[in-house]
Formats: structure tokens, sequence, C-alpha cells
């Protein structure tokens, strides 16, 4: 019996796509809380605003789980009796650390005392909750074995708060068990940590992946799959654009135009945007000015320009953002468009719908499958530049 697919008017699924519905937005800062992550390419391109967010809606109902499960252990650890800050008495928000000129830190749970462990101590505070494989997992290899990245945020925390110790709990989401642990601050670790940050916001080029293989179970579940391993270019804003830099005070310079960018600038980019080449996962550069770069197609060997020059002997010139928007695999068939239709430009992330306003598909086209290969994608585009040409003769 064929499944009956569920209804798309439910609560359950109004209130998924209420969350679905909110911005998700890049990060400004380096977060402590990435920096033990196994990847150092996955660090940069999340710094670099290579691309947005995509959480599902029931991904970010499950981060708003564990962050409502803060304030009922900030509340049962002062029913215990312990002193607990959750809030910087400066500012009235969560405790906030920063370092490496302000691009890398974080935001601290809160900070506690009178805990007993250490009654007279003060401690940082880590709160996680984690489902039952992951808090088995935790109890039996504790925070450092089964989790080394939030081990790895507790250090950062440790060592810019100049705080030597710090409590990390562990709540099951599946039957309430808390685990409780006291760790100890390790000054070399947190060296090691500190240079990693500062490394990474200094490189200007994407770092070595963690695997070559996209198969690779952690490659697989990464939000970057699509971009490493499947041949998409980055989103066109300013961190990814050749003329920026990080620069002291958290904050971002465009040498281009020799200001500094703001928040809103830095997400929106300009029209003379350069992507950083290694941004640009299917091809090399080979040759470049001070408002273009030619690149080289790595399987196709078809050259094509990022810019706004057009450079004759590399063919067609794509801006930033039509890079952003068209598959590495098409560039060549989307260049023969753009040839033909002169100053034309690609406004959709579907090659189909570039036109739509000058041709209607001819019938030889297939509806659009959901993982269309590579050899249907291909037939399709010819037909499209057919039914272009036909177009233009007709006109």
């Amino acid at each position: 019996m064929a499944r009956v697919p569920e209804s798309q008017h439910t609560t359950a699924t109004a209130i998924v796509r209420w969350y679905e519905s909110k911005p998700q937005e890049h990060r400004p800062h380096m977060g402590a809380s990435l920096i033990g992550h196994q990847c150092n390419r996955y660090i940069w391109l999340t710094w670099r605003w290579a691309l947005k967010p995509e959480f599902s809606g029931r991904m970010l109902r499950l981060f708003s789980t564990g962050q409502r499960e803060e304030s009922r252990l900030v509340e049962e650890l002062r029913g215990i009796g312990a002193t607990v800050w959750d809030r910087d008495p400066d500012t009235g928000d969560q405790f906030r650390v920063s370092a490496c000129n302000g691009h890398f830190g974080g935001s601290l749970d809160g900070v506690g005392k009178g805990l007993p462990e250490a009654p007279k101590s003060p401690c940082v505070l880590e709160f996680k909750t984690h489902n039952d494989k992951s808090f088995n997992d935790l109890c039996s290899k504790k925070v450092q074995g089964a989790k080394p990245q939030h081990y790895d945020q507790m250090t950062v925390y440790m060592g810019l708060m100049e705080i030597d110790r710090a409590m990390y709990m562990g709540v099951n989401k599946n039957n309430d068990d808390v685990y409780c642990e006291w760790v100890h601050f390790d000054k070399d670790h947190f060296a090691v940590l500190m240079d990693r940050a500062q490394h990474l916001i200094e490189q200007t080029a994407s770092p070595e992946p963690l695997s070559r293989d996209p198969s690779y179970y952690i490659c697989k579940m990464c939000s970057f799959h699509k971009h490493c391993h499947g041949g998409m270019a980055a989103e066109m804003n300013c961190r990814t654009c050749c003329h920026s830099s990080p620069v002291e005070n958290a904050a971002w310079q465009c040498v281009k135009f020799r200001k500094q960018l703001t928040d809103k600038a830095q997400r929106a980019g300009c029209e003379a945007h350069l992507m950083i080449p290694s941004l640009i996962p299917y091809a090399e550069a080979i040759d470049g000015g001070e408002s273009w770069i030619a690149y080289k197609h790595r399987e196709t060997g078809a050259t094509f320009v990022n810019g706004q020059e057009t450079i004759q002997e590399y063919g067609q010139s794509f801006s930033s953002k039509e890079l952003q928007l068209c598959p590495g695999t098409l560039i060549s068939e989307v260049a023969a468009l753009k040839e033909q239709f002169p100053g034309s430009t690609v406004a959709s992330g579907s090659l189909l719908t570039i036109f739509d306003d000058l041709a209607t598909h001819p019938d030889d086209i297939p509806v659009k499958k959901d993982n269309p290969t590579k050899a249907e994608t291909r037939r399709k585009t010819t037909a499209a530049v057919e039914a272009m040409k036909r177009f233009g003769e007709t006109r």
C-alpha cells in the first residue's frame, strides 16, 4: 500500500513552518562553540559566511528546547543554594568574552559559586541537552572524550574569563537525567585553541577539507557538503570578497573603497564584489586584474570571468551573484545562453527559469525530478538553448 503523505494543514506543520519563517542569519564573530570542530574548513567557511544556515524547522525547535533548559538549570542550582550569575550586571545580557581583535568569542551560560564540588570557588557554567545515546556516551567517556567540542568551548571561556574551573551539566532529553562534571582549566590546550582561532581569522583562502571523499561520514552530514563536494559557489557578501579583511575592534575593512564596513553592508555586498577564488570550488584562477579574475573549469577546461569587466580571451563574464545562483556543472551552458542573449543575467538558481519571460519550454523538456542526474540536466539545458534560438529567429 502506498504511503499517504502527511497533511500540510496541521497544527504541527504550522509550528514547524513558524520556526522556518524566522530569518537565519550569519553570526558576526567566530564562535567559541565552533573552535573545537574537527574541520578547519568548516570553521573558516562559517566565519566567512560562505553559505547561510539552512536548519529545518524541527532542528530550530530543538535548539529552542536546549535554550529553554538553561533557565531551568539556573533555577535548580539556585534551589540547592548555589549563587548563579546568568547575566552581566553591566549590560543585562549574557556574559560575553572576545579575543583576536574582537573577531573570536562567545556567550557564557553563566558563572556559578557555592557548588558542592568546591563551595568557595567560582566556575564557568555550561549547559547542554543530549539524546539518550549521546547522554550514555557522555557518562561513559566524560565530556572531553564524548564531546570534545563542548570541552574546547569551556576551555576558551575559562581562559578568557580567567576562571580555573567549569561545571558541565548535561540533560538527557529522553528521561531528564542530569550529568554533572567538574572540569579544570588546561592552560596549554587553551593556547592551542587561541592559536587556531587567530590563524583561521588571518587566513585568506579556504583551508584543506577534512576529507576529499564526499561520502565521508562527517562530510555527508555537513551543511557545507554542497559547497565542498557539490560544486556550489559561496554567497555574495563582503566576507566572501577579495577586497575585504578583518581589522581591529571586530571591524571589517574594504580595501577597494577604503572604508570600514557596517554589519548591514557586509551582509549585502556590492556590485564590485570579487569572489575569493577558493570559494569557487569547481574552477581554478588562471589570470586576473583589479576588478576581475579569470577561471578555468576543473572538469571541462572552459574559461570564464568573475567581475565587472569583459575579457574576450576568457569568454563570458559572471557577477558573483550569478556564480552563487548557477551550479558549477552548468557554467558552460549558461555562458552559451548569455552569449546568445547579450545583457542577460542569471536571476534564479534554476537554469530553466532564467529566461522564463522569453519563451515557453518545449514539450521535450521532462518534468523536473527531485535529484536530476548530470546527463539529464545537460539534456534539459540543450533543449532550453534551442528554445532560445527559435525564439530569437521569430522575433
